[in-house]
């Protein structure tokens, strides 16, 4: 009885942190630090990020690990196989734990972006998991763009008590690491798919796969991290368009994103034309679109 009163007091304590933080208000979002834009969270891998916003899942209680166990430290150890996370169309994860079941490692194998929390009583931790994260630039470039574009403060599926820096985009082939401190506790976590990071992140891939064969990272980033938000903008202006109408209304004259990219190139309207057709030639190829999937969730057992 002791120990689940000091959960509940630890929990509270969480979430009045978080308030804290947030201002006694609906989170808003993962923000990103005043100087490098580039910085996302949860730890120094300055690619992960997260939304936020809905209905918790209560995840099963822990189970005991092994007598004398410690909890782990990250997730280089946990290679000891799951069954794949497969509850929705377009969503696979590939999951794996350590013996100790105090760390839960998820890697998206699937073809759609998905947003991760902790477990509803904050029993975990998620950390960057970078020995497990894709090393191309344009990778890398896409999902800081993502991270960057202020769509965090419109997802609605992730309870508001949430850290912003606790709520984890992870496009395909992303992974993230979920730690719990207690030997005594299992790593868990939620998830759900996210229609309009899967669209960011589509665009902003898209573009990073062909402006950086002649432009530095640096350069490209506000391009961009402005194709992101303009991805957004466009997604809650037409909500009913299909993928490829919302791709054109996207690079499209009318939309920021065109603006950007053009300025890039030396403000050549053909230049940019062209670049946007070979971007839309890429993104027809691209997964469908899928509505936002409810939410989900996962522990380290078998």
């Amino acid at each position: 009885m002791a120990v689940r009163g000091r959960a509940v007091v630890l929990r509270a304590v969480v979430v009045c942190a978080a308030l804290v933080v947030g201002g006694c208000s609906a989170a808003e979002g993962s923000s990103v630090p005043s100087g490098d834009p580039s910085i996302a969270v949860p730890t120094s891998d300055p690619s992960i990020v997260v939304p936020s916003g809905g209905p918790s899942v209560v995840v099963p209680p822990s189970a005991a690990s092994p007598t004398g166990a410690e909890p782990a430290k990250d997730c280089k150890q946990s290679t000891v196989p799951l069954p794949a996370e497969s509850e929705t169309d377009g969503v696979e994860l590939t999951v794996s734990t350590d013996p100790s079941r105090t760390s839960l490692l998820l890697k998206n194998t699937g073809s759609l972006t998905v947003i991760v929390v902790p477990d509803a009583d904050f029993t975990s931790r998620l950390v960057a998991a970078p020995y497990a994260n894709p090393k191309d630039q344009a990778s890398r470039a896409a999902l800081i763009a993502v991270n960057n574009s202020g769509g965090a403060a419109a997802v609605r599926a992730v309870p508001a008590y949430v850290p912003p820096a606790q709520v984890i985009t992870l496009p395909p082939l992303w992974a993230i690491c979920a730690l719990t401190d207690d030997a005594k506790m299992t790593a868990s976590v939620r998830y759900f798919q996210d229609r309009p990071s899967s669209a960011e992140y589509f665009v902003a891939k898209a573009l990073a796969d062909l402006l950086l064969v002649n432009h530095s990272s640096d350069r490209t980033r506000p391009a961009l991290i402005r194709c992101a938000k303009s991805t957004l903008s466009v997604l809650k202006t037409h909500p009913g368009m299909s993928d490829i109408e919302l791709y054109v209304e996207i690079l499209g004259p009318r939309a920021a994103c065109q603006a950007a990219y053009k300025a890039l190139l030396g403000g050549s309207q053909a230049a940019a034309e062209q670049l946007g057709n070979s971007v839309l030639g890429r993104l027809a190829g691209a997964p469908r679109l899928l509505a936002n999937s409810r939410i989900f969730s996962t522990a380290a057992q078998s």
